[in-house]
């Protein structure tokens, strides 16, 4: 087999041995050949698939079956959670943190879990899986790979429940304004705050059912307190996706409603236009039979004419308006 090349010719980001009586050690590629084999740790290997070279370093992991190693390269991003004939495959969501990126913008992540490595694997730039690094980095202590993946789901969700917890509360903002009167460019921020829903709901709500059906399998990776925790997770999970539902729900009804404010002060301002388009009516009428200049016209030549036609004017529009007013219903 080839030698396996450093992180940085290979695309690895980075690699962890976790040691449960000994300190977090980073390692690169090569390290693999050289360590032998233990049962009590864990390794963690994360590449950035987006390097060409990562899929030839991939494929010459011994820690990776050939099932797994084809699954990485192919870098196929239909989500989904499998299980493998030594592991776990799982083609999940997480949130990207790209400079302009929006809140709820998702990417895929690869993550191939066996019982004493995991191996993940991303395109862009990802949050949770770069807390996680950080977190190890710091001194995370597992007893098993498939702990890593509950931390993550976990992390995930709390991200995903801050950013919902924020779009509540400019609902709950928005709300008051409608209700108080304060109409102004609500519109766009509901549609925006829709928008996330939306994309919390088609990126992460499908983990629910594929991480159920996983315990339901009861994969050897798993042992019955490892089992309930990630249980737990979904179930936090189920939570988040129902709240985001019912979000979504209050936005769209608030964006009715405002459209209906809209739609009533729009029609006030066309009654009032009305009006006074009917009150001119006649008085402009009267304007311009006397501004005719024909012979014969009335008042050309009397002193007082000028004055009776603006009374005639004032009472054409009173008129007309006191008969506007009593014929309201």
């Amino acid at each position: 087999m080839a030698r396996l090349k450093g992180s940085a010719d290979s695309g690895l980001i980075c690699g962890f041995v976790i040691s449960p009586n000994a300190s977090v050690a980073e390692i690169e590629l090569e390290d693999l050949a050289e360590m032998p084999p233990a049962l009590d740790r864990v390794v963690w290997l994360h590449f950035n698939l987006a390097n060409a070279r990562a899929r030839q370093a991939i494929a010459q992991l011994p820690i990776l079956s050939a099932e797994a190693q084809e699954i990485l390269c192919e870098q196929d991003d239909r989500r989904r959670v499998e299980v493998l004939d030594d592991g776990l495959l799982a083609i999940i969501s997480d949130l990207t943190f790209e400079p302009g990126s929006d809140p709820a913008e998702s990417s895929p992540l690869w993550c191939v879990v066996s019982d004493r490595s995991i191996v993940t694997g991303r395109v862009h730039p990802l949050k949770t899986i770069d807390e996680l690094r950080s977190t190890v980095r710091g001194g995370l202590k597992v007893a098993r790979p498939i702990e890593l993946l509950i931390w993550f789901l976990a992390r995930r969700t709390a991200t995903l429940r801050d950013l919902s917890e924020s779009m509540a509360d400019q609902v709950s903002e928005i709300e008051d304004e409608i209700l108080s009167g304060a109409i102004r460019q609500q519109r766009e921020q509901l549609g925006r705050i829709r928008r996330f829903c939306a994309q919390i709901r088609r990126h992460f709500g499908p983990d629910r059912v594929a991480f159920r059906r996983l315990l339901q399998a009861k994969p050897a990776l798993f042992d019955e307190e490892q089992a309930d925790a990630m249980r737990a997770e979904i179930d936090e999970l189920s939570f988040l996706i129902d709240e985001v539902n019912e979000l979504y729900e209050r936005a769209k009804l608030l964006q009715e409603e405002l459209a209906s404010r809209v739609a009533e002060n729009t029609g006030r301002s066309l009654y009032v236009l009305a009006i006074l388009s009917a009150v001119f009516l006649p008085m402009t009428l009267i304007t311009g039979i006397f501004g005719m200049n024909v012979a014969g016209l009335p008042g050309l030549h009397s002193e007082g004419a000028f004055s009776w036609v603006m009374l005639l004017i004032g009472l054409a529009g009173a008129v007309t308006l006191g008969a506007i007013f009593w014929r309201r219903p």
